[in-house]
């Protein structure tokens, strides 16, 4: 009877009523249904699946930034070996131990002494030598002037009479080597020789007073790029109005440009043949021999150039004498041109026939039977005694 009084007294049962308990079991705290009651209600709980997918964006992220590093570094080094390659490429030609071009255009043997030895030796001398020009310089700044080698012109000091070129051509490697006479006349008195000369390795300088004199010591000697001179330091100096003979002996490559002495090629019955042709204007003669660059400076130039038998040498000046060796090469020596600048000086060392003919004034022309169209690299070579005596 009392459970049933009890039963009587509880409140009905209403809709309300479910409705807040059905949000208190889905935790929103008795808040009626809607946006309010979600905002307000308990956010699922970070589990430990979400944990590891974190981690693992953040080794990603912190692997990419590696391999980020990794790559710009290694874009660093290789546009700094670019750089080097690219410098010693317009430098001079490096190749042996002694600092020559390798095969026949090397010169003579050096001595047999250990190459650590040898590359410690060169590393004083070239240490030396650099403090040797800075002192130079210096002694120069204390002046308030320029060095001779550092101003835009060659000095007045002297001039050249006359060039004896010798040229040995290595097609095979695309190297060549020579030997230039210079006779000077001296008009100041100087103890500094300075000529052009660019992108060459000298392998030796000598001065001999009056050709048969004897030898005038060279102190040192020295390529200065900025200006692309070669400067011959003397121990004294030399005498006014008198004659001196400058020798260097120096060896080259032969570039792939269309300047100073270079190498082209054509294509014959599906055969690429190459061969080396000159282009001294207005300034590229410096880059095939070592010699007084401007066009004021006026001499007598004779040439001689060394090659295979399978080529054929041309120059200015018509062939006095060809000497053939029995190891397959061949000298010729070319008569002595009129007075003129270097850069009307020319030669080429060619494989292919051509055509000569003499016209009425008596100058030899020639053109080629084989590739018509390079006659162009030939023009100086037509530039013969009527058109460089009227030049001159």
């Amino acid at each position: 009877m009392a459970l049933e009084e009890k039963r009587e007294k509880r409140p009905p049962v209403t809709p309300m009523m479910i409705e807040e308990e059905a949000a208190l079991r889905n935790g929103s705290r008795g808040l009626p249904p809607g946006p309010w009651a979600e905002a307000a209600g308990p956010r699922p709980r970070t589990t430990e699946r979400h944990i590891a997918v974190h981690k693992r964006l953040v080794l990603g992220f912190a692997v990419s930034i590696l391999a980020l590093l990794a790559v710009t570094m290694v874009a660093v080094l290789l546009s700094v070996r670019f750089e080097e390659c690219g410098a010693a490429a317009d430098g001079p030609p490096r190749a042996a131990n002694n600092g020559s071009l390798p095969g026949p255009a090397a010169g003579q043997p050096r001595g047999r002494a250990e190459p650590r030895e040898e590359a410690r030796g060169g590393e004083e001398a070239a240490e030396q030598q650099q403090q040797e020009e800075e002192e130079e310089e210096e002694e120069w700044q204390r002046r308030r002037q320029l060095p001779p080698w550092a101003r835009p012109r060659l000095p007045r000091h002297l001039r050249p009479l006359h060039y004896n070129l010798m040229l040995s051509a290595f097609m095979e490697n695309f190297t060549f080597c020579g030997e230039v006479n210079v006779q000077l006349e001296v008009r100041n008195a100087s103890r500094y020789i300075v000529l052009h000369a660019h992108r060459m390795h000298i392998e030796a300088v000598r001065v001999a007073e009056d050709k048969l004199a004897g030898a005038v010591r060279v102190a040192r000697s020295f390529l200065y790029p900025q200006t692309q001179v070669l400067v011959v330091v003397l121990n004294r100096s030399l005498e006014v109005q008198r004659s001196y003979n400058l020798k260097i002996i120096y060896n080259a490559l032969i570039e792939n440009e269309l300047l100073g002495f270079f190498r082209s090629s054509y294509v014959l019955h599906g055969e690429r043949r190459f061969l080396g042709v000159t282009q001294f204007s207005p300034t590229h003669a410096r880059k095939a021999f070592p010699c007084f660059d401007e066009p004021i400076y006026k001499a007598t130039f004779k040439i001689s150039i060394k090659h295979q038998a399978t080529y054929i040498s041309l120059s200015n000046m018509p062939v006095e004498t060809s000497v053939f060796e029995e190891d397959g090469w061949v000298t010729d020596h070319f008569s002595q041109t009129p007075l003129m600048s270097t850069y009307y000086l020319a030669w080429a060392v060619c494989n292919f026939t051509y055509r000569e003919t003499i016209t009425k004034s008596g100058v030899v022309v020639s053109i080629s039977d084989v590739v018509p169209d390079m006659f162009c690299y030939f023009e100086n070579l037509c530039f013969l005694q009527g058109i460089i005596t009227s030049s001159t």
